[in-house]
């Protein structure tokens, strides 16, 4: 049974690893540039007429017109905020029913999805325009930003240095709970980062917990703010909803962190100065943007696949039992399962080992040999449980039905007359009456020689699972861009993971994408703000890369965020060509403010890169942000990117041209295996195939099996 648990645990550990390869398929599947993320819609000027709020391009008249003109007519309505809050409830309440029947494939499915979410939005937020009820919140958010000021202080006083960023911050202004309006308002002037810092401030500045206290110096400003009347007060909080809601909007048309970073602190705002407004806007805002952005679902059957085994071991033996010396052979068959257990709040399952021990033995006990066949049966479970935090094992439960018979047996007195039949008369009894003696022992045998191995090899296994976990997470916790939240539940049939990462800058996910529940597979679905999140960890703003180490800084910063051996690529370089013969030396410059972004949507990929280049022999080319669209779509057991034309926002056409051909030489249409093997260094194949990709409406969404 050693050996089988070896082999399972290590399955177990592969899991985890399949679960990252759907994450990062298609950052490895472009190439080294092409690694790079970005977002799909280019970030036009969104249509603005008057007060007019952003209507992102899969709404706007020209393609809504190609839809519905009536319908097109009531969203300039509902979209002009200088209209009066009649006309535009009005608007609302005749557009619903022409949105509603918006059926009949998947693109007028998605957009009416979208239009619903989006104009929720906008009724929320005039509901919550119009509350009664002004007054401030009653959480004590000053006393939150004291403990924030001194959690930090004593984290910097413990390392090297950290008494400099203590004065740089000036954090004995918050040494009281009752700090003044001007010592919060400048705390959060330096919690900025602005262009005249130097680049180990900004860096500074931009640290998780650094935000943190930002996040909380803003919401104990907001939470004093007094007003002279009620009407003064309303006009600060109809300020905030527009910020708000230009916020959303405009990031639904570009996802870039000042939009979304807009969106966070109105939304600090009104919910520590406006509560009763914060409560009519959070239903919404819940569902469609602060939403998990991260969900896996794992059949049993792919789960017992991935875990299940099956194992011979025979073995002499030879041992003292009950005074009896006992020799012989057995053989034992085990075999390791899984049984998903239902759990609303838990990822559960028990792993189940079902177990066959077969004996012939020879039992010497003067004055008498007993020939003895066993067949006897164990059980082993062990619950295992994901609680969104740790991976928890329970002791192991056992049981068994022992199973012996008596073949012969003989005494030294055989053959005597009258004396030897007295004692097989004896010796017969004897047996008899020790049988329940001789099945317990051998029950206590069993349990000890399986259950301490089974629990010892199975929550050393799961444990390091668990501790590579832990690691991860506080990897990503340093960088900002940890899970938040992490929900795990179970049924009969699957296991479910839900996660959101928004740390205290960014949106989340919206209500995911109706995928099937796989019955022999699993479904990953991940939001794009999942991966801008790690996109933005990996820090390249403002950074100048040299093309050819651009793929290994990447592997470098994903290795360290997910503390595992990332390889994007097999080093491959691209290929000179007759537009660029010579191949020049080329570098990046990335923009100090979202270098890289990623779009999902219409079966696309789109790739936003905000870069500039420097050329040996030419002058450098600017900050530009560039567009690459590639379709992502399964065929015939592969993975097919197809690129579409690159595109560069407000550039000379030498300029656009030049990024293009840098660009586009590192992005080919590539055909990749959709299949690949979990157990590569194993005789014994264990298979992962992606058998569907869609992608829409900021989600990703992978079946494999």
């Amino acid at each position: 049974m050693h050996g089988t648990w070896n082999f399972v645990s290590e399955r177990s550990r592969r899991i985890a690893g399949a679960v990252f390869l759907t994450l990062s398929l298609l950052a490895v599947a472009v190439g080294p540039a092409a690694s790079l993320k970005a977002k799909q819609d280019e970030p036009e000027t969104p249509e603005a007429a008057g007060q007019s709020l952003p209507r992102p391009r899969d709404m706007n008249a020209e393609t809504l017109d190609q839809v519905s003109t009536d319908l097109q007519a009531r969203i300039a309505v509902i979209w002009d905020a200088s209209q009066s809050a009649e006309n535009r409830k009005q608007a609302i309440a005749d557009a619903q029913p022409l949105i509603a029947a918006l059926t009949g494939d998947s693109a007028k499915d998605s957009l009416r999805g979208r239009l619903q979410r989006r104009i929720g939005l906008i009724e929320a937020a005039m509901k919550a325009a119009a509350v009664d009820n002004l007054q401030p919140s009653q959480v004590d958010y000053q006393g939150q930003l004291h403990s924030a000021v001194t959690a930090l202080t004593e984290s910097l006083n413990s390392v090297p240095n950290g008494n400099l960023w203590i004065a740089f911050l000036k954090l004995d202004t918050l040494s009281t709970p009752d700090a003044s309006p001007d010592a919060i308002k400048a705390m959060i002037e330096r919690t900025t980062p602005t262009d005249v810092m130097s680049s180990e401030q900004r860096a500074f500045v931009l640290r998780p917990d650094i935000q943190e206290l930002k996040s909380h110096a803003e919401s104990a400003a907001a939470a004093i703010l007094v007003f002279e009347n009620d009407a003064a007060a309303r006009v600060e909080l109809d300020k905030q909803i527009d910020h708000l809601l230009r916020g959303i909007l405009q990031n639904e048309v570009t996802p870039v962190v000042s939009s979304a970073d807009k969106v966070r602190v109105a939304w600090r705002v009104i919910r520590a100065r406006f509560p009763a407004a914060a409560d009519t806007l959070r239903p919404v805002l819940n569902e469609h943007y602060f939403n998990n952005n991260l969900h896996l679902s794992i059949s049993e059957t792919l789960m017992a696949r991935l875990i299940s085994d099956y194992k011979t071991e025979t073995g002499r033996v030879s041992d003292c039992i009950l005074g009896a010396w006992v020799t012989g052979t057995q053989t034992t068959n085990v075999h390791v399962s899984v049984d998903v257990q239902p759990s609303t709040t838990t990822a559960k399952f028990d792993l189940k080992l079902d177990g066959n021990t077969r004996s012939d033995t020879v039992a010497q006990k003067d004055p008498a040999t007993i020939w003895t066949t066993g067949n006897h049966y164990f059980w082993i479970d062990k619950a295992i449980e994901f609680n969104g935090s740790r991976i928890i094992t329970s002791p192991s439960r056992f049981s068994v039905d022992t199973n012996s018979r008596t073949l012969g047996f003989r005494t030294k007195f055989d053959g005597i007359p009258l004396f030897g039949g007295i004692v097989r008369s004896m010796a017969r009894q004897k047996i008899a009456e020790s049988k329940p003696e001789s099945e317990a022992e051998t029950a206590r045998r069993l349990r000890k020689d399986a259950v301490p191995k089974f629990d010892t090899e199975a929550s050393n296994r799961f444990g390091t699972l668990d501790e590579d976990l832990q690691k991860t997470h506080a990897a990503l916790e340093a960088k900002g861009v940890a899970p938040d939240s992490v929900s795990a539940r179970s049924s009969n049939t699957h296991v479910a993971v839900s996660s959101r990462t928004i740390g205290s800058a960014f949106l989340g996910g919206s209500v995911q994408p109706v995928a099937p529940l796989a019955t022999e597979g699993g479904t990953i679905q991940v939001h794009e703000s999942t991966l801008n999140g790690l996109l933005d960890a990996l820090a390249f703003h403002g950074r100048v890369i040299p093309d050819d180490q651009l793929t290994p800084e990447i592997e470098k910063a994903l290795s360290a965020l997910l503390q595992r051996d990332i390889k994007l690529k097999n080093g491959e370089q691209p290929a000179k060509t007759d537009e660029d013969p010579e191949h020049k030396a080329t570098s990046f410059v990335f923009s100090k403010a979202d270098p890289l972004r990623v779009r999902f949507d219409n079966g696309e990929l789109t790739l936003l890169l905000q870069t500039g280049i420097r050329q040996e022999g030419r002058a450098d080319v600017a900050v530009h942000t560039i567009i690459v669209p590639i379709a992502v779509s399964v065929a015939e057991s592969k993975i097919v990117l197809t690129p579409k034309p690159i595109r560069v926002v407000s550039a000379p056409i030498t300029v656009a041209n030049q990024l293009r051909k840098v660009i586009g030489r590192r992005i080919q249409a590539k055909e990749l295996e959709a299949t690949t093997n979990l157990q590569a260094d194993s005789e014994k194949p264990l298979t992962l195939t992606i058998t569907g990709i869609q992608l829409n409406d900021g989600w990703m969404t992978t079946e494999f099996k």
